[in-house]
């Protein structure tokens, strides 16, 4: 496997349902770093994606990095969006899911050079309808995932919609 541990924290413990997640993550994607990332009281599973292709389309750059903040009752509760480190200007680009700000409960990390984008398997943000639309089977590959929420991410990126 391919995905390294954040080698500046203590090792950290995956578990095992973790682990397949990102096998399954390995196969849509590459150079993934996994760590920990405490904000105020809530220590997340920080999941790293270094340089995801952009749209020439749609960036002036070829490639961003990815970052999901999984809660500490993942897969139960899916992330809130995503985040980029590339702070493309949205006014005229037409993409209303990136607006420098974070909404619905993530946190706000644009002072550390990381930027929300709104993102979610169906439902919106509305808390009801997020959390009935987010299916994580028994079996990490039978349900929503890891490798599912980027592919989503990917393509909600990369796309003119």
């Amino acid at each position: 496997m391919n995905i390294n541990t954040n080698t500046k924290q203590a090792k950290i413990e995956l578990s095992s349902r973790l682990q397949d997640e990102l096998k399954l993550l390995e196969k849509v994607a590459q150079n993934i770093t996994v760590g920990t990332k405490t904000i105020g009281q809530v220590k997340y599973t920080a999941v790293l994606i270094k340089r995801m292709p952009l749209s020439s389309q749609k960036f002036k750059v070829t490639n961003s990095d990815v970052l999901f903040l999984l809660p500490p009752e993942y897969p139960r509760i899916p992330p809130i969006g995503c985040y980029l480190n590339y702070p493309w200007k949205t006014v005229g680009q037409g993409d209303h899911h990136f607006t420098h700000q974070s909404h619905y409960g993530a946190p706000f990390l644009s002072e550390e050079g990381w930027y929300w984008y709104c993102v979610g398997l169906g439902g919106g943000f509305n808390r009801e309808k997020w959390l009935n639309a987010w299916r994580p089977g028994k079996e990490p590959e039978k349900g929503h995932n890891l490798a599912t929420l980027f592919i989503t991410a990917r393509h909600a990126i990369n796309s003119g919609d």
